[in-house]
């Protein structure tokens, strides 16, 4: 029992966590809540998870669950449900405080997550707050595990979540370029892919260096990337990007204090 996972709430987040789990080699038990009946389905065959008869029931034979419901299903969800005090609830959901949470779990130790699509290959940062050895070690198989101090700085971490989403439209932008000048889509989509891939691989081994020095020993006066750069940075190309955070960041915390 101490082992199994709970899962209350199996939508996109629940498969990503499932996935990323077995793909890490770890098959401990995983217990479903029934909401969701396909996707439940589907993860029971494909991963060897269980479904329970009802949320209560996961609640009753886990003491590790993993809440991945919608915001505005919380408060519901919890309300009916009855925790003791050696239960670790791990919270995916957004926009929801530590606070708010353990106030409807009553006496469970309760931690904040948030894993990402790209956790089904254990990739990527999987950020947690307050820390928690249990909960670090779950989490260490779906990516790169990050503890926050405080609130705050876990909603930071919530907003590059988000982030992490619109790069995807970022990629697929440079991709079609690519192709309309004459690579195949294939080509096209390693060329790019790789390219950031090998990009964000020299920056994390280069500790000693900030990014933009990174940068600035790379697009040297002269070359040609630093021609291209010189155009995006005098259209402030990256601008839109920190505009796009402020207003996620902005969003959270607005959500956090109703």
């Amino acid at each position: 029992m101490s082992k199994t996972l709970g899962i209350l709430g199996v939508g996109h987040l629940a498969s990503y966590v499932v996935t990323g789990l077995r793909n890490a080699g770890d098959q401990r038990p995983v217990l479903l809540s029934p909401r969701n009946k396909k996707r439940a389905l589907t993860l029971k065959q494909e991963y060897g998870c269980d479904i329970a008869v009802d949320n209560q029931a996961v609640v009753n034979q886990c003491k590790i669950v993993l809440l991945s419901v919608r915001p505005a299903q919380v408060e519901e969800i919890l309300n009916n449900l009855k925790f003791t005090a050696d239960h670790l609830l791990v919270s995916c959901v957004a926009g929801i405080s530590l606070e708010q949470i353990k106030i409807l779990a009553g006496p469970a130790e309760v931690v904040l997550t948030l894993p990402l699509a790209c956790s089904e290959m254990g990739q990527g940062v999987v950020p947690l707050h307050p820390d928690n050895l249990i909960a670090r070690e779950l989490l260490s198989r779906l990516g790169r595990v990050i503890v926050f101090n405080d609130q705050g700085q876990f909603g930071l971490a919530s907003t590059a979540a988000c982030m992490n989403g619109w790069m995807y439209a970022f990629l697929d932008n440079l991709t079609n370029w690519f192709a309309a000048k004459g690579l195949s889509e294939t080509q096209a989509r390693e060329l790019v892919l790789h390219s950031v891939q090998g990009a964000t691989a020299l920056a994390a081994v280069k500790t000693d260096q900030s990014l933009r020095e990174i940068c600035d020993s790379i697009a040297t006066s002269g070359t040609y990337t630093r021609i291209g750069l010189d155009i995006l940075e005098a259209k402030e190309a990256f601008s839109p990007w920190a505009e796009a955070c402020e207003k996620i960041n902005e969003a959270l915390a607005e959500e956090k204090s109703d």
